[in-house]
């Protein structure tokens, strides 16, 4: 009988027909052990699916055209959330109810970091991800094997002075980080240098100076501690934030259904934005009286488009790769 492991490998390898890819790129998208791995695929090579070759200390793996690709069967397999941690989806309880109807089991995890996020559904950690659209953008030509749907909600945010001037704090590639490029190039902010954080617990130490873009509910966390909010949505013209990424190894009529239950989701919080916040603060421990206020900050990005896609890789992708690229990886609501 074959295995479980064998399956999951061969999904995976199945995003990578007709190319070579590294082979501890498997143990680890999949974690499990090397020496499972390595006797699968000694088994996938006798049966004339994969090649291996060895360059200098690389392992590479050769994925023949025709490896067969099994549609998963959500009624023994869970499909695997990732969200960053914001109040931004006050829309989640709709979307995991909807997605049960359908008969998925969610599995959620919050993420303190939007490119981590982006890359462990890169990685197959995740099978659906909700993370900030240059995140997804920017990842995209690395691994090609994730759809990204244009639709999402936007503001949400705050440029907060941490007295004096100094350095802007951000997360990287993100739409903080966009918006600290436009808020530098315009001349908004006088930073001297950007500086970049992986948690945003960490801005709460004493004794900064400078500027720090960061999202609902950590400047509301900042602002207790004595930080000046000095920009808002109404003062700069951030027409998005995070979109809904799904991975590629989910079969296209599970995406188009993933992806239509998300719009309707969507809509859902438009008609009625304060149902399921009770639901959303115990998914991430945000109290539901600050998700209320989060209400007021957050609406449905109305105009999220192809020319939002080339706005924001005109400005990480200038020469490499050609831009195209980034357009492939996209899906327009309308098409949905």
């Amino acid at each position: 009988m074959k295995s479980k492991l064998r399956e999951k490998i061969l999904e995976l390898l199945s995003l990578h027909q007709g190319s070579y890819i590294p082979q501890s790129y498997i143990h680890r998208a999949l974690g499990v052990s090397k020496s499972r791995v390595s006797e699968i695929l000694s088994e996938l090579e006798k049966e004339g699916l994969i090649n291996r070759v060895v360059i200098g200390r690389n392992k590479l793996i050769y994925i023949l055209p025709g490896v067969v690709e099994k549609n998963i069967d959500f009624n023994e397999k869970i499909l695997r959330l990732g969200v960053v941690y914001s109040s931004e989806y006050l829309f989640l309880q709709s979307l995991v109810k909807k997605l049960e109807r359908k008969g998925f089991r969610i599995e959620i995890t919050p993420f303190r970091d939007g490119l981590k996020l982006t890359r462990a559904l890169g990685e197959g950690r995740v099978d659906i991800a909700l993370s900030p659209l240059p995140s997804q953008l920017y990842l995209y030509p690395a691994y090609r094997n994730y759809t990204i749907i244009l639709a999402g909600l936007k503001g949400g945010f705050r440029v907060l002075s941490l007295g004096g001037e100094g350095p802007v704090y951000s997360s990287m590639i993100t739409t903080m980080d966009y918006m600290r490029h436009l808020l530098i190039t315009e001349g908004l902010i006088p930073a001297s240098k950007t500086v970049y954080y992986d948690d945003p617990n960490t801005l709460l130490k004493k004794n900064r100076r400078g500027y720090i873009v960061t999202w609902h509910p950590v400047y509301l966390e900042l602002e207790s501690k004595g930080f000046k909010p000095i920009i808002t949505p109404s003062d700069i013209d951030i027409h998005f934030c995070c979109t809904l990424a799904i991975s590629k190894k989910l079969d296209e009529r599970t995406r188009h259904t993933i992806a239509s239950i998300y719009l309707s989701s969507l809509e859902e919080y438009r008609r009625n934005p304060e149902k399921g916040l009770e639901y959303y603060s115990l998914v991430t421990g945000i109290h539901s009286s600050i998700l209320k206020s989060a209400i007021e900050e957050y609406s449905v990005a109305e105009d999220l488009d192809l020319k939002t896609v080339d706005e924001i890789t005109r400005n990480f992708a200038p020469l490499i790769p050609y831009k195209e690229v980034y357009r492939e990886g996209v899906v327009e609501r309308e098409k949905i």
